[in-house]
């Protein structure tokens, strides 16, 4: 793979591709449907629904278990409250992720954090995984008005960095990752694992790669 010379900056999301969160989410899932009269979902449910936001979240468990759609609203603040202060119990980054950082950290490059996941569970995972020091820019599913696969989170991290849409390319595991950043003017890198709904060549990424270091032979 040819390296993208007018690189200056990476923009990651995070479920999915930096870290595995999957077990702290179904654990506050499980806790917020217990306490609804609702049956507990799997991790393997809880992942093939990760990816839009706490709203979307719970919406799908409820659809899942039969809940009543009308709470969805209320139920999604009571899983923040539960999930906030608790999200790092189980979260891992995956391999490579760290060693990856670090070498792109220490060659200059700007590095962001651009998720669906709020901001503040965000920090807290980062800081959890010693991963906060390596990032400049972090913005959450509550950052902006509109969450990825809009635009708006991607333009506002590159606003942040200072960076031009062709100085930067964004890093998912999720077909909303790479219309987010298309539709930004950004190239976009998927990783084939993570919790994808999509297979990877169907999300329309300019690069796909199987381990998160593969990205260094595309941005150097």
């Amino acid at each position: 793979m040819n390296r993208l010379k007018s690189l200056r900056g990476v923009l990651f999301d995070l479920d999915g591709t930096l870290v595995d969160s999957a077990a702290d989410l179904q654990a506050t899932l499980n806790r917020l449907l217990s306490e609804s009269g609702l049956q507990s979902l799997s991790l393997d449910q809880v992942k093939a629904m990760i990816g839009d936001g706490v709203a979307k979240l719970v919406e799908r468990a409820f659809i899942a278990t039969g809940g009543d759609l009308s709470h969805v609203e209320a139920a999604t603040q009571r899983f923040l409250a539960l999930y906030e202060g608790n999200a790092a119990a189980f979260t891992v980054a995956y391999p490579g992720v760290r060693d990856t950082l670090l070498h792109l950290h220490d060659k200059g490059f700007v590095l962001a954090v651009v998720t669906n996941k709020p901001f503040a569970a965000t920090q807290e995972i980062l800081e959890a995984l010693d991963l906060a020091r390596f990032f400049s820019v972090v913005v959450g599913g509550d950052s902006t008005a509109r969450r990825k696969p809009h635009p708006d989170p991607i333009l506002k991290a590159l606003a942040d960095a200072g960076l031009k849409a062709d100085e930067a390319i964004m890093v998912g595991d999720n077909y909303h990752d790479v219309e987010a950043a298309h539709a930004a003017g950004v190239k976009a890198i998927i990783v084939t694992y993570g919790y994808s709904h999509r297979s990877p060549s169907e999300t329309g990424a300019d690069h796909v790669v199987d381990n998160l270091s593969e990205i260094l032979h595309i941005v150097g």
